[in-house]
């Protein structure tokens, strides 16, 4: 799906420079949600935690992303 690869090039782009409690953990995808509502749930594996993270979509492009 295109919303899926799009959101996998966003982490890839910013897990670089992603910081928890002024550290960078390792960031891994465990898995994307497509929703019919123009929302997608990514579960973000960051040192440890589980993050859920909304994106939500306008156009068929991401226009803003939450950590729930």
């Amino acid at each position: 799906m295109k919303e899926s690869q799009q959101i996998k090039d966003f982490l890839d782009l910013v897990a670089p420079g992603f910081c928890m409690d002024g550290e960078l953990p390792a960031v891994r995808v465990e898995g994307i949600e497509i929703r019919l509502d123009g929302h997608a749930i990514a579960r973000v594996e960051a040192d440890g935690r589980l993050l859920p993270i909304r994106f939500t979509f306008d156009e068929g492009k991401i226009a803003r992303v939450e950590v729930l």
